[in-house]
């Protein structure tokens, strides 16, 4: 998936936990989902986020290559079990669901993901999209429509602005 449709994808879903649990749709909580959403491409120098890696994209991809370590749930375990225990912000919750998501996005993907690496390298996966194309695109359209009826449905956007007020 592209960098967009990570975002936006990402974001449906976490709008959608928010909606049906506790979690609140604050601007830290999406910060979060964003930045996880993107991280786990940090293996593939020409993404979004490995072009603003000042070089470590590279050295990720040399070692591990796209759709390695950073694709696999173990590795999303272990980041998520950290992160928890330095932090329970929104800012981290998110941030690990953005994550997650991003892994589940690309699961659908044809290039599947190496769920179990280290342990197992078979990728798998359930092949709906390749990237790029009009399939990816119109997953993205759906998730935009669907992220913002649910946006305005669940009140979830009036949560977000009233966050970055007191944000601010």
């Amino acid at each position: 998936m592209r960098y967009h449709s990570h975002i936006v994808t990402s974001l449906l879903l976490g709008a959608t936990a928010a909606a049906q649990t506790p979690l609140s749709f604050t601007v830290s909580y999406t910060a979060g989902i964003v930045v996880g959403s993107l991280i786990p491409d940090i293996d593939e120098p020409t993404s979004y986020v490995g072009r603003r890696s000042f070089g470590v994209s590279n050295k990720v991809k040399e070692a591990f290559g796209h759709r390695g370590m950073t694709h696999s749930l173990v590795m999303w375990g272990i980041i998520a079990l950290v992160i928890s225990w330095e932090s329970s912000s929104l800012f981290a919750v998110g941030f690990a669901l953005g994550y997650l998501f991003h892994i589940l996005e690309d699961f659908f993907s044809v290039q599947g993901v190496p769920l179990f690496w280290p342990f197992i390298s078979k990728r798998f996966k359930i092949p709906l999209y390749r990237t790029g194309n009009i399939v990816e695109k119109a997953l993205f359209s759906a998730a935009l429509v669907l992220l913002i009826y649910l946006g305005i449905k669940e009140q979830l956007f009036s949560e977000w602005w009233r966050s970055l007020a007191l944000f601010w």
